[in-house]
């Protein structure tokens, strides 16, 4: 996997459990927002801190005779020591039949992150459709499920992968990305894990 792909097959695979769909507009797959904030947390830290992620310069822009408002803002992240921003916006029907959407700022906010996060990858496999396909959803609810027996085996591989070459940090990604790492096999992972730093080591004669 290319390094500038990384952070996008990371991200990119969406636990049907945070999904829901949405039988408008000719119907699609709404992502739990929360869902996403966290992944991107795990990913860049807390929301609002300096050098992890946010959002800046929000605008509500209102146009009055039809009802509706557009949002604009700045999204931001840091990454690898490496920062980055780029605009997010939306739109949203706040008015209408005399009848006012009292969380139309809420909405419009969360729709424009919520697009902004998948240009970085995040659920970009809702984006691009895979969710219609059922074969695709029931393996992945498959992966979920089996990581889900053992709520901190991830976080014990993560750890591990700490000191890693970054071939071989790819190469475990994508083992968890398709299944083939899980929580019934992800003991022996570590342990191969920590064979492969302490390979790095040179020896001393």
């Amino acid at each position: 996997m290319s390094d500038n792909l990384k952070l996008w097959g990371s991200v990119d695979t969406t636990d049907p459990a945070h999904t829901k769909k949405v039988n408008q507009r000719g119907g699609f797959t709404a992502i739990a927002a929360q869902s996403q904030v966290k992944k991107a947390t795990e990913m860049f830290g807390p929301f609002g801190l300096r050098g992890c992620w946010g959002v800046k310069n929000e605008q509500f822009t209102t146009m009055e005779d039809v009802g509706m408002v557009i949002y604009t803002a700045t999204l931001w992240y840091s990454y690898n020591d490496r920062t980055g921003e780029f605009p997010i916006h939306s739109s949203i029907k706040y008015h209408s039949n005399n009848r006012v959407d009292d969380d139309f700022s809420k909405k419009v906010a969360t729709d424009a992150l919520t697009k902004g996060l998948s240009k970085l990858g995040f659920n970009a496999d809702v984006f691009m459709g895979l969710f219609d396909d059922n074969k695709y959803v029931a393996k992945v609810s498959k992966q979920f499920s089996a990581n889900g027996k053992d709520d901190n085996w991830l976080k014990n591989v993560k750890t591990a992968m700490d000191g890693l070459s970054d071939r071989d940090e790819q190469s475990v990604e994508e083992s968890i990305k398709n299944g083939k790492l899980n929580s019934s096999n992800y003991k022996l992972a570590i342990k191969r894990i920590i064979e492969l730093k302490e390979s790095y080591q040179p020896t001393t004669s």
